[in-house]
């Protein structure tokens, strides 16, 4: 083997396959709350729905360091494989019996839907969560130097960006019938899962089984002290995670109700410009970031998306006009996306600098722990919105015309004001990882030499 690792015939195959399954899976749960309103079910079913869901994940979420820990530790044939294969099978299955409900055949009785959609939903978080952990884990195993990973990622993520955008413009575009749907989401995953295991799959960590010329040899767990610049990645991104979902429901302000006499078909086309243009602007990009994050290194690119969503934020504050909001939504949707990019580069090199120090390879572990907190910091952003909106209908009256617009004017500002707070704090503790561009250098260097 020479002295460089290429697996250029892996890009497209990965990326390509990070679009199709989630894809075929991203709009199938939106419509059960609608499905169970549309039999008599109140809110306090639709409550008890929610929360079975909700706990589940919290459960599975937890378990997650745990999946991911089994497949690193996996020693027999291939590690990732029999776990994606699991989770493209759930998913599948999961998305075919979602067509085939209670519902469908005429059963209207409540406690057997919700039981059904419960049981469903659980299914499909398990595997989704280990498909997606196991996934993820692959990128840094097959493309181990800066340039090849933030190719990959930038051609994945720009992939999402468009599952995106066909979503928006079935949505608004096309009616299909229910059980067409179901067939697509099904063909697309089995499609997707095909992709990746023909043209994007590959284990080289068979490979690194030569013990790592590196100076430290500290057997440190992942999560002790020791082990800096994983704590402070996930103490800072908890936090980033927190202000980046009180942004996006920031974002919702409704900037068409600023137009009078509009017209509802007006409002559609507005709203679909506006859903859609954000999305484009990421996919070009994401190009422009994986430029900077080799030519400025990975902490100062993701210091200036700090700096840039920290002003365009605050900029968010004062407008309320259309031309202006649609503007700044959409780069405030790109900052996003480059966090989004730095992210997933910065915990590779965390995962190589573990690997150097312990001769272990722990993707799997690693992004399980990211994925628990993840999920916690979504949820109290989610959970800080709401409290937003209570307090306003609470304690501030709104009345005449324009009560509507003054409630998602003041709800803006509020998401707003609180991810401040979190973008600040983040700031102030990225500044604590240990590490620069010298470092990884070194890194990449060392990986490249265990490798030859």
């Amino acid at each position: 083997m020479g002295s460089k690792i290429s697996f250029n015939k892996f890009y497209l195959g990965y990326s390509i396959s990070s679009f199709l399954i989630p894809f075929g899976i991203l709009t199938l749960f939106k419509s059960i709350p609608t499905k169970l309103f549309l039999i008599g079910a109140n809110i306090f079913d639709i409550i008890t729905y929610l929360s079975f869901f909700t706990v589940f994940s919290f459960v599975v979420a937890f378990l997650a360091p745990l999946l991911g820990y089994i497949s690193d530790k996996r020693k027999q044939g291939s590690r990732r494989r029999p776990f994606l294969i699991f989770g493209i099978a759930g998913m599948a299955l999961v998305t075919i019996l979602y067509f085939f409900s209670p519902l469908n055949f005429g059963f209207t009785d409540l406690f057997l839907n919700i039981s059904y959609f419960v049981i469903l939903d659980g299914i499909y978080v398990f595997s989704s969560m280990i498909f997606n952990i196991s996934f993820i884990s692959l990128y840094p195993e097959m493309f181990q130097n800066l340039s090849s990973r933030s190719k990959v990622i930038g051609l994945m993520l720009g992939f999402s960006a468009l599952a995106s955008l066909l979503i928006v413009i079935l949505e608004v575009f096309f009616n299909l019938e229910e059980m067409y749907f179901g067939i697509i989401f099904v063909l697309l995953i089995i499609l997707g899962g095909i992709i990746l295991f023909r043209y994007g799959f590959e284990e080289p960590y068979l490979r690194l089984s030569e013990k790592p010329k590196s100076n430290e040899h500290s057997s440190y767990k992942i999560l002790s002290s020791s082990n800096k610049l994983f704590i402070w990645f996930l103490i800072a991104f908890f936090f980033i995670t927190i202000s980046e979902i009180l942004i996006e429901s920031a974002l919702g302000y409704i900037w068409s109700i600023n137009l009078e006499n509009i017209t509802p078909s007006l409002i559609e086309i507005i709203t679909f410009f506006m859903n859609i243009i954000p999305i484009v602007a990421i996919i070009p990009f994401l190009l422009y970031w994986r430029k900077l994050s080799l030519s400025i290194g990975i902490k100062k690119l993701l210091i200036f998306l700090m700096l840039s969503l920290l002003l365009l934020t605050l900029a968010l504050l004062f407008l309320s006009d259309l031309v202006s909001g649609f503007i700044l939504s959409s780069l405030i949707k790109v900052s996003l996306s480059g966090l989004s990019f730095v992210k997933l580069l910065f915990l590779a090199i965390i995962i190589d600098h573990y690997f150097l120090n312990t001769d272990k390879r722990r993707e799997a572990t690693y992004f399980g722990f990211n994925s628990t907190f993840k999920l916690i910091s979504s949820f109290i952003g989610l959970y800080l919105g709401q409290f937003i909106t209570v307090f306003l209908m609470l304690f501030i009256t709104f009345s005449g015309p324009d009560g509507f617009q003054e409630y998602y004017f003041f709800n803006k500002i509020g998401l707003s004001l609180i991810a401040l707070i979190f973008i600040g704090i983040s700031m102030v503790l990225i500044r604590k990882i240990p590490f620069d561009r010298e470092k990884y250098n070194d890194i990449e260097k060392e990986i490249t030499e265990i490798n030859t």
